[in-house]
């Protein structure tokens, strides 16, 4: 039976944690792409969001993938489907009616200078159906399409998985070279164009399908363990390349940009296994305390950097504090959000969250 991996829950957290940063630098990006509270435009802030985006939701797919070889050695079809219920199916449905209200709130304040309060605008949520972003005070589940997506691909991976057990029981998953790692992560990477409400299911799929049945194998993470520094290098060649062409050169260089992107992120992916199991393999309780959280992070980080760029946004209107001082509020402020959500009873079941 294969031993869980401190080295997975702390990518995982790792991941998680950087949503509130990034969440927090869109308000501020210059291409033109809604947000709940738009704050200007910042070529500086924009490049962290670049830099971020072509690995940071596709390694959480790949890791779910990897947590749930983990999961179904301990659990049968049925249990683990009752368990993606109550872990992902609830706390969507929960977070969509009273969570993301609040995002839609303020940026029908912001976006188009709504004058009532919460209260007002909370039918208006569920009745004003539009582009589905939210970003016009319409209905949307907003950051919570991660629970969504994820519910839906473990429910059609699971027969999949079942017909190998079934048909393909002997599969040598552990003799995966890296070269075809990087080839199949690649190709579900460049799927990414076949999209469904925005996001590529497909490539979420894929990618959670690889990270089961391929590099859930130490073997197959021990053999891109050597190719570190490698990988490494390429990442940070294939970001920086696709952050400069993209912002700062004032030019459109459209499939070039897009090429760079896969690269980057099939690179940064690979980076954050081998480079994060090399480093990240050891625990503590802290870290214990956080990976606990780390759904409901997820789940309440965003309300939290929304409502509190709109408090210092009307305090100074300097970017540098309003960036800084949201990043630095919104972490305590969502843990301790989630600590009291996992106990209060009902609200905790309704989250996803044991106390």
């Amino acid at each position: 039976m294969k031993q869980r991996k401190h080295y997975i829950d702390n990518l995982r957290l790792m991941c998680i944690l950087l949503l509130i940063p990034y969440h927090t630098a869109m308000a501020w990006n210059v291409w033109g792409e809604g947000n709940y509270i738009l704050l200007g435009q910042s070529r500086i802030l924009s490049s962290l969001v670049v830099s971020v985006s072509p690995w940071y939701m596709t390694l959480l797919f790949l890791l779910a993938g990897i947590s749930a070889s983990y999961s179904l050695e301990k659990r049968s079809n049925r249990e683990f489907s009752k368990e993606r219920v109550r872990k992902l199916l609830l706390p969507l449905l929960a977070g969509t009616a009273t969570i993301v209200p609040i995002l839609c709130f303020v940026s029908d304040r912001t976006n188009n200078h709504w004058q009532g309060n919460f209260w007002q605008h909370y039918p208006a949520f569920f009745t004003k159906w539009t582009d589905l972003t939210g970003y016009d005070g319409g209905f949307t589940i907003g950051h919570l399409w991660f629970l969504l997506y994820l519910f839906v691909i473990s429910m059609i991976s699971m027969p999949v998985i079942s017909w190998q057990k079934k048909s393909f029981k002997n599969t040598p998953f552990q003799h995966t070279n890296a070269a075809a790692v990087m080839l199949m992560m690649w190709l579900a990477l460049a799927l990414s164009r076949v999209e469904l409400g925005g996001k590529s299911i497909v490539t979420y799929l894929l990618l959670y399908l690889l990270g089961y049945f391929v590099l859930s194998e130490d073997k197959v993470i021990d053999r891109l363990q050597k190719r570190r520094f490698l990988y490494l290098l390429l990442w940070i060649v294939f970001s920086a390349a696709d952050v400069w062409l993209f912002l700062w050169s004032g030019k459109e260089y459209g499939i070039v940009n897009l090429v760079l992107s896969y690269c980057a992120g099939c690179f940064g992916i690979m980076t954050m296994l081998s480079v994060g199991k090399n480093l990240l393999s050891r625990t503590n309780s802290f870290l214990q305390f956080l990976s606990a959280q780390s759904f409901l992070i997820y789940i309440f980080h965003f309300p939290w950097v929304v409502a509190l760029q709109y408090l210092f946004s009307g305090m100074n209107q300097n970017n540098t504090f309003i960036f800084c001082a949201t990043t630095i509020c919104a972490l305590p402020a969502t843990v301790l959000t989630s600590i009291l959500v996992r106990n209060i009873p009902v609200v905790n079941i309704l989250f996803g969250a044991k106390k």
